[in-house]
């Protein structure tokens, strides 16, 4: 999945969860974007069963992702992220190789030390960043979930409030997902930047000698005033064993060897070019080959990351919403079961009709149709099977509707409850258990749903509240509350 997309669908999830309630993006839209994916994508079958989300429902989301594309943008603004990342590191490395080309035009000088400080500090830093390199592929991953210094400041860049759009729900969603994205492959961008870069700098240094080289004498020599001839026949003997080995360069034999490149005023000292091919292939060896290995590691990484669809799962209830209203197992019929609700015109009409059907296609499918019956009143719950629900039997599930305003009672409603699981429960069948919660005093919801919550998990059934005026949780998946699951 290429990074564009997974942006895509990080917006539109963003979106549709900040927007319960289908104001910005309406429902009757998001579900012509799913037909829309589905007449591209093909029914998904089976496979939109299980935890694991499979190749045609992730091709599948994210056509219905790029069909909802614009709402989305429309609600969470516009926020750079960045997704094309070649012309920095690019731009980067070209900087490095100046950088290590003008370190060595800037000291003019014929004399080409043994023992440069400048290119032993080179060899020492890189011996280092090896040290931390292997330690963190041995080392347990942390609390931070492997995240590095790099990864978190990403994140924090991008999820550090602009106030251009304050309290806009859906953007700081999108500022969170996306940022947690960009810290996964972050890291390993910049390290592929960092070892490119370090190699070249190298690359630079040596070319900035070399070039010299053609219109200048390089003499070779070394001073110490703590090193004699033996130690840095040691010392430089052994750093440049392996290059001399490889080339055929031979080093120094004997300290009186050794002895005649030391400085001296009264000698200009021998020609450096055979020391500077020593360096040079040192340094390529040591740094350039496997910092450059490092790199396309580093990169090949971060490319597999760039292009890994999120964490998620077909259990979270956003994809079992999704997922759910994709599935086409043939036309069947869902009965509509109103009990003793106060206001039951407004189950066959205006807005908490669509909700109910929107329910109803999100739990058992675009086949799924809603069959309306009659609200049944208090007291003639014993007599409704034989009269205004008979006909009710004929359908596949059930939509059991409860009234809010009123206290769940074990002998009415858990005894009604238990006849339409009775009546429902089994093969693709089930039972969705909802609460009409119209006009309900917003501040005593969340209790009274509890309420009605902890009456209904006694049977293993949960409570949905459907009412436009209120909102529903959008944690609380259709997919989830019908027992058995369909």
């Amino acid at each position: 999945m290429n990074p564009f997309t997974i942006q895509q669908l990080l917006l539109t999830r963003a979106a549709e969860e900040a927007d319960s309630r289908g104001e910005q993006i309406p429902f009757s839209e998001r579900e012509e974007a799913t037909r829309r994916a589905l007449a591209v994508t093909g029914d998904l079958g089976k496979s939109a069963a299980g935890r694991n989300i499979s190749d045609r429902q992730w091709r599948f989301l994210a056509e219905r992702a790029g069909f909802l594309r614009d709402r989305a943008q429309a609600m969470v603004g516009d926020i750079p992220v960045p997704l094309h990342t070649a012309g920095i590191g690019a731009g980067l490395c070209l900087a490095a190789f100046f950088f290590g080309f003008a370190s060595h035009v800037a000291g003019l000088s014929h004399s080409f030390d043994l023992l440069a400080l400048p290119l032993i500090l080179i060899l020492l830093w890189n011996a280092l960043v090896y040290a931390f390199w292997f330690y963190g592929l041995i080392r347990k991953p942390g609390t931070d979930g492997g995240y590095g210094l790099v990864a978190r400041l990403i994140g924090r860049k991008i999820q550090s409030p602009d106030g251009s759009q304050p309290g806009n729900k859906a953007r700081k969603v999108y500022l969170e997902s996306v940022a947690s994205w960009l810290r996964s492959w972050g890291t390993p961008t910049v390290a592929s930047w960092f070892h490119a870069g370090s190699a070249c700098f190298v690359l630079g240094l040596l070319a900035a000698v070399y070039i010299r080289g053609i219109n200048k004498e390089y003499f070779v020599g070394w001073e110490s005033t703590w090193l004699g001839a033996r130690g840095v026949s040691t010392a430089v003997g052994g750093l440049l064993a392996p290059a001399s080995w490889i080339s055929g360069i031979p080093l120094p034999d004997s300290l009186d060897d050794w002895n005649r490149l030391k400085r001296a005023s009264a000698s200009a000292g021998e020609n450096a070019g055979p020391w500077i091919h020593l360096y040079a292939i040192t340094l390529t060896g040591w740094i350039v080959l496997p910092r450059l290995v490092l790199s396309c590691a580093s990169s090949v990484r971060a490319r597999s990351l760039r292009a890994t669809p999120p964490k998620w799962d077909a259990e979270e209830p956003y994809l079992r919403r999704i997922l759910g209203l994709a599935r086409q197992d043939g036309n069947f019929s869902v009965a509509v079961l109103p009990f003793d609700i106060k206001n039951p015109g407004m189950i066959r009409d205006g807005v908490y009709r669509d909700a109910l059907e929107r329910l109803v296609r999100e739990t058992w499918g675009q086949g799924a149709r809603p069959c309306w019956f009659e609200c049944a009143i208090y007291g003639d719950e014993d007599g409704i099977w034989d009269g205004m629900w008979a006909d009710s039997v004929k359908c596949e599930a059930a939509v059991l509707l409860f009234d809010l305003h009123a206290t769940p009672e074990d002998e009415v409603h858990g005894t009604l409850l238990d006849a339409v699981l009775k009546r429902f429960a089994g093969g693709r069948r089930g039972v969705l258990s909802v609460l009409e919660s119209a006009r309900y005093n917003p501040d005593r919801f969340k209790s009274r749903l509890a309420l009605w919550q902890e009456f209904a998990w006694k049977r293993q059934v949960n409570m949905l509240p459907v009412d436009s005026a209120v909102g529903r949780d959008t944690a609380l998946s259709p997919s989830s509350l019908v027992y058995p699951p369909v």
